[in-house]
């Protein structure tokens, strides 16, 4: 019976990678402070004091000290899915990168969870032990959940400079792409963990 719950787990596991790989994961946005953008317009434009004392421009620059705007201008705004992210990399040449991501990011963490739901209903003996050698050498090179970190450290960082350098402004917040991978990577890690503590016991 103790099978059946790191087996229900795997299967759940799969069906939250799948919308985790094709959902929008994370949408990083760049905006522009107006205000901070006409100030540094007008620096670059209006020559200083020091330079003029030309009576048309002290004026000028008395009535741009007194302008203000309100808000922000988006600059940039990209919304990307794990699947979406491979294919641009592989559509911009860097081939090598996307494919990596997309084999030790996916293919070899969903293979290794297919080897060990076919261990799970395996009688023991030489067959069973295989299949679980197998899946430990594919463990060394899963790296989903090594993925999962580099995109909280990306979120962060991201987020950590959210104050306005040179008028522009970073921020970074998920996708629902992101809940769903993290929810694989939990169940996934949670019936290993089960099917390896009930395995030593049993032997």
């Amino acid at each position: 019976m103790k099978k059946y719950v790191p087996a229900i787990l795997f299967i759940l596991s799969i069906g939250f990678l799948i919308p985790g790989i094709i959902r929008p994961f994370m949408t990083i946005k760049a905006e522009i402070n107006k205000q901070e953008l006409f100030d540094i317009a007008a620096q670059e434009f209006l020559p200083s004091t020091q330079k003029s004392n030309d009576f048309m421009q002290n004026i000028v620059r008395s009535v741009v000290r007194d302008i203000h705007f309100e808000g922000s201008i988006t600059a940039f705004e990209s919304t990307r899915s794990l699947w979406a992210t491979m294919s641009e990399l592989i559509a911009h040449d860097y081939v090598v990168v996307g494919l990596l991501i997309g084999l030790f990011g996916i293919i070899i963490p969903f293979i290794k969870i297919m080897l060990n739901l076919i261990a799970l209903f395996l009688a023991a003996g030489k067959a069973r032990n295989d299949v679980l050698n197998i899946s430990s050498v594919l463990s060394k090179w899963s790296m989903s959940d090594v993925f999962f970190m580099a995109i909280l450290v990306t979120f962060f960082t991201v987020n950590a400079n959210v104050q306005e350098i040179n008028a522009i402004q970073m921020s970074a917040r998920f996708e629902s792409g992101f809940y769903f991978f993290a929810t694989y990577c939990v169940l996934a890690i949670a019936a290993s963990q089960l099917m390896q503590l009930w395995g030593e016991r049993d032997e």
